[in-house]
Order: C-alpha cells, then structure tokens, then sequence
C-alpha cells in the first residue's frame, strides 16, 4: 500500500506510519485476512507505482473521472472540503470568486488532485502556477510569500500549518474549489488485483464503518477547531 505524507489522512509520525486513513486501510486488512506493507513516498511517485504493481494500492487517493479506469475502488474513506487559501498579511490577495483566483500565483503537487482542475480555470504551469513533487514545498513558499494562493482542505490545512508552528489566524480561507467529479478519497487498488481481494477489503470496509471506526479515527485526528 503506497501513501504519502498528507496528515491527518497519512503520515509518518517519527518514523511511524499513521493517519485516519492509514489507520482504517489496516484494520481493513486485518480484518480480510490479507497482509499489507505500507509505504510512504512523494505522491507522483507512489501514484505511478501503484498503477504499475498488480499487488499495490494508494492511499489516500481521490476519485475523480479521469482516474476511475486506472484503479478498482474500495470505501470511501475520510475527506472534507477544499479551499483556497492566502497570508491574512497578504491583503492585496483578494479574489472575489473562481473567475479571479487565476490573477495571482499557486503552487500544486504534480500529479495530485487539484492540477487538472485549477489548469481547467486558466491557471498555466510556470506562468502563474508551479507544481511541485511534495505538498510542503508549495507551504514552504506560500510562507515566503512567493506564492500568493494555496489550496488545502478543512481537515488537513490544520496539520500542515502546525509544521510550521503555526495555528491557522495567519491564513484566510477564500474561495471553495468546486470539485464536482470527485466522490471523496478512497483506497485506489491496482486494476489488476484479483476482483477476490477487492470485495474482501470492501466488505471489512462496510463493517468496520458501521461499527464506527471511521468515524472514530476522523473523531481522533480532528483539529481541536473542527
């Protein structure tokens, strides 16, 4: 199971892997009886691998249109809304609705949920938008101020900023991106997979849900703000 360093959804942790994803993905597979070794790379890398690999899967892993082919499905898992963000500084960053976002700078992970989305709204790689490898190399210039947009989500913005010891009145949130196509993050395993192991892990989803798990997790990891 390959993932990337996206707290509170997956993270290392001092060397230990955890997260609410990460963690519900593993009681899944205890449940269903399958051994899962998991691994945390930069996203593009652990994207391409797991497409690669028939015994692999991704988390956490957004499911969007032009990904549903590429993979076979299992939850959803936990997610939350996404935004753009500025400096409470940076007054004069201030768009007003999508149709503006486009007149500053942002920077997105490669590969990642957001790229095709904010080139689809007339943001252009090197002209106002840089994309990067990992997602805390975009936090680390949007503190800079070289970069005047950020986009996070609810639930993990909290954690990133905390790695810069800070705890949110710095940010403003401004515009929610409408990501319409995407139904939430889920486990995205290698469209090769015996269909077997598929619905083993679906069906351990569908219990430890009900028994709240999930929601346990979420409850765990939330910011105390939320």
């Amino acid at each position: 199971m390959y993932t990337e360093q996206f707290p509170p959804y997956n993270f290392s942790n001092k060397g230990h892997l955890e997260g609410i994803n990460l963690e519900f993905v593993s009681a899944m597979c205890i449940d269903a009886g399958i051994e899962c070794h998991f691994e945390l790379l930069p996203w593009a890398r652990s994207y391409h691998l797991a497409q690669q690999h028939p015994m692999s899967g991704l988390i956490s892993a957004a499911r969007i249109s032009e990904r549903e082919a590429l993979f076979k499905w299992v939850g959803p898992l936990a997610s939350s809304r996404n935004y753009f963000y500025r400096l409470k500084s940076n007054t004069h960053v201030n768009p007003r609705d999508l149709s503006e976002v486009k007149d500053y700078t942002l920077g997105v992970v490669r590969d990642g949920i957001y790229e095709k989305f904010v080139e689809s709204i007339g943001f252009e790689n090197n002209k106002n938008l840089l994309k990067f490898g990992h997602h805390y190399e975009c936090i680390n210039l949007f503190f800079k101020n070289k970069l005047d947009l950020i986009i996070g989500s609810e639930l993990s913005f909290h954690y990133q900023l905390t790695q810069y010891g800070y705890v949110g009145k710095e940010v403003v949130k401004l515009i929610e991106l409408p990501l319409n196509e995407t139904v939430g993050n889920f486990l995205a395993l290698n469209k090769n997979m015996p269909q077997e192991f598929v619905e083993r892990l679906q069906a351990s989803y569908n219990k430890l849900s009900r028994q709240g798990l999930l929601d346990k997790n979420i409850a765990k990891y939330a910011p105390p703000n939320n």
